[in-house]
């Protein structure tokens, strides 16, 4: 059996990837029909965020309370990910002439390491009398 905390992250990162294969599908599709990188991001990055949110609420972390306070977390770390996506996209594709690809793949490792410790340290955090999230995880 796996620890808890390390059976969230392997969690959050099978629900997360569901969300990183749309954005990443998405961002390529309209990057390879001539849209231009930035606004493909936003694109794929909005979608895959949704989706995220919606698997790691529900299997990640078995939050179901306050979802409107918790999607609002959600996407304000959402957009702490993006800017470091950005980042990196305008560094490695902008200022060194990068693939766009390659550079958007770079950029996962760095917001799914952003958004994991945020997510899981704030906004998927129990409020009053509620059970820590990773304690939910050994009901299953």
């Amino acid at each position: 059996m796996l620890p808890p905390k390390f059976r969230q992250f392997v969690l959050y990162v099978l629900c997360g990837g569901g969300g990183v294969a749309l954005d990443f599908v998405l961002y390529t599709l309209l990057v390879t029909a001539g849209i231009w990188h930035h606004a493909a991001n936003v694109a794929g990055y909005a979608s895959g965020t949704l989706l995220s949110f919606v698997l790691n609420r529900f299997i990640t972390f078995r939050v179901l309370d306050a979802p409107i306070r918790r999607l609002a977390a959600f996407m304000a770390f959402a957009g702490v990910g993006y800017l470091c996506s950005m980042t990196v996209l305008i560094v490695l594709v902008d200022a060194l002439n990068g693939d766009p690809v390659m550079a958007k793949a770079a950029s996962v490792v760095v917001v799914v390491a952003v958004q994991y410790t945020l997510n899981s340290r704030i906004t998927f955090q129990p409020m009053g009398s509620q059970r820590k999230p990773h304690d939910k995880i050994k009901d299953v």
